[in-house]
């Protein structure tokens, strides 16, 4: 099963009297729990593929498909990408006076008729990502910028979403971190079949089932030091 469908999809905008065209042509088709890298320079149009994807921005010409569902035909979008899209950058979220698990649980209280199950949700997810019960009542501050990240990511993986888009999300740490962050991440995509699109800079990723790269307007499937233009 598909569960991204993009055919044939253009973007174009405009700077003073100049028309610039973003993408021409491309098409992509992701299975459900792949894991997918996009790899490109800055301005090569990463974040606006995905923002496409996620129902953010339309493509001037082609069908995008999400889930089996046609994105224009959506009407109230931002209702339906709540649901089953998780859309994350490297912003850092956090507010600065709520703990760990207040972030997770934010306008809930012990007397909601929900909240046992959703605590033991947040308690699940957090446990996953490798934050320990003692970090509970951290407050941001408190926190390393991997730890921070984990809790940023783990907020939307509480609307258990059916597909993960990742924007430059570790771009902030080194390399040791990236690594450490991405491990745990995999590992729980591949628990809940979460199906997983992240980019980046760099398009060395041996943690992904396929690498993509946008360059030049093209969408560039990169196989064992070879590409293969995908339209």
């Amino acid at each position: 099963m598909y569960v991204i469908t993009a055919k044939n999809i253009s973007k174009k905008y405009i700077t003073g009297n100049q028309r610039n065209i973003l993408f021409d042509d491309i098409s992509l088709n992701v299975h459900e729990g792949e894991i997918i890298f996009i790899s490109g320079e800055y301005g090569s149009g990463k974040t606006t593929l995905l923002k496409m994807i996620a129902a953010m921005t339309p493509p001037n010409h082609g069908k995008i498909k999400v889930l089996g569902k046609d994105l224009l035909t959506i009407e109230k979008r931002s209702d339906w990408r709540l649901k089953h899209i998780g859309f994350l950058t490297n912003d850092d979220s956090l507010i600065p006076y709520l703990t760990v698990k207040q972030h997770l649980l934010m306008g809930l209280n012990e007397a909601d008729s929900d909240y046992k199950l959703l605590n033991e949700e947040a308690q699940y997810i957090l446990t996953m990502l490798g934050i320990n019960e003692n970090q509970l009542s951290h407050y941001p501050e408190a926190l390393s910028k991997v730890d921070r990240l984990k809790i940023t990511l783990a907020r939307v993986l509480m609307a258990n979403p059916r597909l993960l888009l990742l924007d430059e999300l570790t771009s902030e740490l080194n390399e040791d971190e990236c690594f450490d962050f991405y491990r745990i991440l995999i590992e729980f995509a591949r628990t809940q079949n979460i199906t997983l699109i992240l980019t980046g800079e760099n398009q060395n990723c041996d943690i992904a089932d396929r690498i993509l790269k946008l360059e030049s307007g093209k969408l560039i499937e990169v196989n064992d030091n070879k590409k293969y233009v995908l339209h």
